[in-house]
């Protein structure tokens, strides 16, 4: 028997080898940490391997999203936990970036809007099934007529300029949820919805991840540019090796951590940047 057991209380629990989502997690925030020290101190001489390091980073928050929103005890409350996370940091973002201007950096880092529009489109993708498999076509239309607001919230971003106070084109720009303005751009989102519908399929889910990697690496070749000084998205590829090891536990550590972990040490590198370039 493979699986090993611990006691907790009282009762014993098993868990298979591998690594926890608690872990898997950990070593994002880890890899994360090198990528943004390279976004900000750039210009100080921080070097482009630490940009690699973070390539893997949002898959990895995108396959825990995906797991965190199938065993979610309120899918409604954990969207509203995202939701609300990107809009407070849209706001934060902007109100520290004119107080604090760098032109040397661009301060765009929200990947809560990412992961909330990735799980917005898991739930409407459940919601789609059930109206199909429970013969309620109205609620499959429904699913598709929502689904099709992002895209549309996008579109309009994309191509009407807004013309107004800075206050109001932060609302614009910055705090509607679509799919092409997310970090990552809207194949996060797609790549978001594909580790989740192929969740229960853990080597055909690793697979077209790997696959999607590899087509990365093939445009950026035929492109011409250098694929590690050029574009090196694709590196995001060794996300695969905790793919495949994870156990499918929550592992230990505070579910919300993240959520302050993230904004707290991108508005700390922030300022620090912006106090060595004065």
């Amino acid at each position: 028997m493979n699986d090993y057991s611990i006691d907790a209380g009282r009762e014993t629990v098993f868990l298979k080898p591998g690594l926890s989502g608690g872990v898997i997690k950990i070593a994002g925030v880890v890899m994360m940490v090198f990528d943004h020290l390279h976004q900000m101190f750039a210009a100080q001489g921080a070097p482009l391997w630490f940009n690699w390091i973070g390539r893997p980073v949002l898959p990895l928050f995108l396959f825990m999203c995906a797991e965190g929103f199938a065993h979610t005890r309120s899918r409604k409350w954990y969207l509203f936990r995202l939701f609300v996370c990107f809009e407070l940091m849209s706001i934060v973002s902007f109100l520290l970036t004119m107080l604090l201007p760098n032109d040397t950096i661009v301060l765009m880092n929200n990947v809560f809007q990412t992961l909330f529009v990735a799980a917005l489109y898991m739930g409407l993708a459940e919601m789609f099934r059930r109206g199909c498999g429970e013969k309620r076509p109205a609620r499959a239309a429904a699913a598709l007529v929502l689904a099709a607001l992002p895209v549309a919230a996008g579109l309009l971003i994309l191509t009407v300029p807004f013309n107004g106070p800075r206050w109001a084109a932060l609302l614009y720009y910055q705090c509607i949820p679509n799919i092409f303005t997310v970090e990552g751009g809207f194949s996060a989102v797609i790549l978001g919805l594909v580790l989740y519908l192929l969740r229960k399929r853990r080597l055909v889910q690793v697979l077209v991840f790997a696959a999607f990697s590899l087509l990365l690496l093939i445009i950026t070749l035929r492109a011409g540019r250098d694929p590690f000084y050029g574009d090196a998205q694709w590196l995001m590829i060794f996300a695969v090796i905790p793919m495949l090891l994870y156990n499918g536990g929550r592992g230990r550590g505070n579910k919300y951590f993240f959520y302050i972990f993230y904004p707290a040490h991108i508005y700390l590198l922030y300022v620090i940047a912006w106090f060595i370039s004065r």
